[in-house]
């Protein structure tokens, strides 16, 4: 009988199953992008950050030097959302602090 790679592996102390449960308990995974060509084609990009806004600038950054190389347009979206996004064009939501200074400028002074 032959025993494969996995087999081999699979003993009472596997280290890469303990790594992944100990990632796992820290509860922060890495976020992933999927993107898609205008082929059709998609492709997965795992960010090396674990927080949103980070993520989202990579993100960007690999979807310009995509475009870039290509010279089309692509569409991407984050793993487990729903809404594609067209090429660079992401707006993030302003944070409490910028909202409040703009209603706090926009009362005093007329834009």
């Amino acid at each position: 009988m032959t025993v494969t790679l996995p087999q081999l592996l699979r003993s009472k102390s596997d280290v890469f199953e303990n790594c992944r449960k100990q990632v796992h308990v820290g509860g922060s995974y890495r976020m992933t992008a999927e993107i898609i060509l205008k082929s059709g084609e998609r492709r997965f990009f795992r960010t090396k950050s674990i927080d949103k806004n980070s993520a989202v600038r990579e993100v960007l950054t690999f979807i310009a030097a995509i475009e870039d190389a290509k010279g089309e347009s692509v569409m991407w979206r984050f793993k487990g959302e729903d809404t594609y996004h067209m090429s660079t064009n992401y707006t993030t939501t302003p944070s409490f602090l910028n909202r409040a200074k703009d209603a706090f400028l926009s009362y005093f002074f007329e834009a």
